[in-house]
């Protein structure tokens, strides 16, 4: 699995502004599943799943890692294409674009990315100095604000490290989210 994919198109970026697409790729990403599998989970009917599996697997977000033959069908394990997804190279076409609902598309996902923070926390054997959560908005110059992004992309890098490195220690899995953009001063 790659560390980061890049949306390309806004085929992808349409694909993926669906907040059931965005909860199936978030359950893909614990480890691959079947379509069945995921469809138990998230209490929907195999053929909904079945069709959004197959919008994902189009426009490559997501890939089917394996195959096995159960009682006579044929069964597809799915994993997303890479443990990160970007907007970074879409973004651009944006800008002259008019992407219908793109407010409510935004705030959908959000919402599923709260609550996926929720399960995460939930999850979690917290103790008082283990969790850190800070929610802060700054008033930076362009300067600054490219100074805070590149340490930013230094902490995504080094903690990509750690995860994918072989270690003799014992390790925990650490949730972590951010967002970094300019907001519009009113």
């Amino acid at each position: 699995m790659e560390d980061v994919f890049y949306l390309s198109n806004l085929d992808q970026l349409k694909v993926l502004s669906d907040p059931l697409r965005v909860k199936i790729i978030w359950s893909l990403s614990d480890h691959e599943k079947t379509g069945k599998i995921l469809s138990e989970e998230l209490h929907m009917a195999p053929s909904k799943v079945r069709y959004h599996l197959t919008e994902l697997e189009r426009v490559g977000l997501i890939r089917v890692v394996r195959t096995e033959l159960k009682n006579g069908i044929q069964q597809k394990f799915y994993q997303p294409i890479a443990e990160n997804i970007s907007l970074e190279k879409v973004a651009s076409l944006l800008n002259g674009e008019t992407v219908p609902d793109l407010d409510n598309v935004l705030k959908e996902n959000a919402f599923c990315a709260l609550e996926e923070l929720r399960k995460n926390i939930a999850r979690s054997d917290l103790q008082a100095r283990k969790f850190l959560f800070i929610p802060f908005q700054a008033r930076l110059t362009d300067h600054e604000a490219k100074v805070v992004e590149q340490k930013i992309k230094a902490i995504y890098t080094y903690m990509q490290s750690k995860s994918n490195r072989s270690t003799q220690e014992k390790t925990k899995t650490f949730y972590t989210s951010l967002s970094f953009f300019p907001t519009q001063d009113q």
